[in-house]
């Protein structure tokens, strides 16, 4: 099949790791894949995708009648199958091209920031957690769980590398340092506890975590590392993951956190409330709730691992590269083989 992807965001988060895996993934089995997407988002991508990537700018505004006619101008000369708008902004234009466009329309909703109803106008809408797809009203919706590659990585030293005390356990919590992402929570959660704690990401709310780092006890200790490269050899020297979001579309540290066997405790947000046992979600910005629940872990983490067990069997089937692309494969077909 000839398709698409379309984007509209000038970022380099999962959304676009998203994008350039599922681009790449589709392209080895055997697709022709166009990609239409700012051209800072093209310079991110293999050759083998870049000579099939038509730049359009993304800081356009979605009610910016130029963008529509340059969109719609590429899509009448790619003479594709399917079009795959990825989040909010592409969905929203290219539903109002969608009457113009004489291919199958996709969208995937990440996450809910706007309102989603430009997503009814296309084909079929793909969510990437259960809990977005009871925001949409459409007669074509499909869950389709973002996938990472399965890898062993080496897991690096932690104690040793940070100079934490060795006798207590390491977590790691791995996010942007935004207030959605609830660190501050989590510090308020984890003070006074015996164990040390690792938050690896940038963000605007560095200064006010490193504040209250500072006045952590001495028995709990904590460094931010900000931005590494090397996150998923970080995360397998941990003894665990914290996840203390209060909202998610899909977290790809959730997913390699399961792939790795890491126990994990998070907050009540996909898919993470979609996946672990009950007794591992925890109500958003309770922080005694978190520390309570952390603690019962601790005290006994052969019974942690085995409330695991079936998150881990459930990401070895549908959190990989390969059952993404099944799923949206299955989502393509299905149009394609769609009279009209």
């Amino acid at each position: 099949m000839r398709i698409c992807q379309f984007l509209l965001s000038r970022g380099d988060g999962g959304l676009e790791k998203h994008v350039r895996e599922l681009s790449h993934s589709l392209l080895e089995a055997g697709h022709d894949v166009f990609i239409i997407a700012d051209p800072l988002f093209i310079k991110t991508l293999p050759q083998s995708l870049q000579q099939h990537a038509t730049p359009i700018s993304a800081s356009m505004s979605r009610h910016n009648p130029i963008l529509w006619m340059r969109l719609l101008k590429i899509l009448q000369q790619l003479n594709i199958d399917i079009v795959h708008a990825q989040a909010s902004k592409a969905s929203y234009v290219l539903g109002l091209l969608r009457r113009f466009v004489n291919a199958k329309t996709v969208g995937t909703l990440h996450n809910i920031k706007h309102d989603v109803s430009s997503y009814n106008k296309l084909d079929h809408i793909i969510t990437v957690s259960k809990q977005l797809s009871t925001y949409v009203q459409h007669q074509h919706v499909s869950v389709v769980y973002n996938g990472i590659h399965s890898h062993t990585v080496s897991a690096i030293n932690l104690s040793e590398q940070f100079n934490l005390p060795s006798h207590l356990p390491t977590f790691c919590a791995v996010g942007r340092l935004v207030s959605a992402k609830g660190f501050l929570d989590l510090l308020d959660a984890i003070d006074g506890l015996p164990l040390n704690l690792l938050i690896i990401g940038e963000g605007p709310e560095r200064v006010k975590l490193e504040q209250r780092v500072m006045s952590l006890s001495n028995n709990t200790m904590c460094r931010l590392l900000g931005h590494r490269q090397n996150v998923p050899e970080l995360m397998a020297g941990a003894d665990g993951i914290l996840i203390s979001s209060h909202r998610e579309g899909f977290s790809y540290v959730f997913s390699e956190a399961l792939l790795q066997h890491k126990p994990i405790l998070a907050t009540d947000v996909p898919v993470a409330n979609e996946v672990l046992a009950q007794e591992l979600i925890v109500p958003i910005g309770k922080a005694p709730l978190f520390r309570e629940r952390l603690i019962a872990l601790l005290n006994d983490r052969e019974r942690w691992l085995t409330l695991m067990e079936p998150a881990f069997l459930l990401a070895k089937n549908e959190l990989t590269i390969e059952a993404m692309l099944n799923g949206t494969n299955a989502v393509y077909d299905q149009l394609k083989n769609k009279n009209g």
